[in-house]
């Protein structure tokens, strides 16, 4: 059975830095992985881009089909990886799902002061980098965080992409069959929503 694990947060969270983290700890054991970004979906609409259009949900949609249909698939784990904040975002995601689907939701947050410093230190973002696009995405998160199934959630300011893709792997469906543990748990971990 083919997990899924959802890694969502605001705009410089680390989300993508994590997947990478996670993608290279599974493939080290051996695990088939698939990470499936919702801006690369996007990234397909050529310029002005997806959301300058009006087709940033259609991204989301077509980024659903695409993780549905690797959730049929032979591959072990499914990295989706974006701004899933709405229920609209969430349903586009999770509608083309196998029924018996595993999912794991983890949030990825941190202060708009530590994401708009990353976005800004990232010359190969665009509009992420403008603060006040930036923080009015931000805002979106926040009030909308409280309605964003989280079975766990870290903050990216206090803890590393490695410190949370151990936590993750720990979470990751410890009765699979020959798990591979190729790591040094960290001293301490703890998970925390951000205020």
């Amino acid at each position: 059975m083919t997990q899924l694990v959802i890694l969502t947060g605001p705009i410089a969270a680390g989300k993508n830095t994590v997947a990478d983290a996670l993608c290279h700890r599974l493939t080290r054991c051996g695990r088939t992985v698939v990470v499936a970004d919702v801006d690369d979906v996007a990234a397909m609409v050529g310029r002005p881009g997806a959301a300058r259009v009006g087709l940033w949900f259609a991204a989301h949609e077509a980024h659903g089909a695409l993780v549905g249909q690797w959730m049929r698939s032979d591959v072990e784990y499914v990295l989706a990886v974006g701004p899933f904040h709405t229920e609209e975002e969430r349903g586009a995601l999770t509608r083309t799902l196998p029924v018996d689907a595993t999912v794991l939701w983890v949030v990825i947050d941190a202060p708009v002061s530590v994401t708009l410093a990353r976005a800004r230190a990232d010359p190969a973002r665009v509009l992420s980098r403008d603060p006040t696009f930036h923080r009015s995405r931000h805002r979106h998160f926040r009030k909308l965080l409280p309605t964003i199934p989280a079975d766990v959630t870290f903050d990216s300011e206090t803890l590393d992409a490695e410190q949370i893709a151990n936590a993750i792997m720990d979470r990751l469906d410890a009765h699979r069959a020959g798990r591979c543990v190729t790591r040094t748990p960290p001293a301490s971990i703890r998970t925390s929503p951000v205020s």
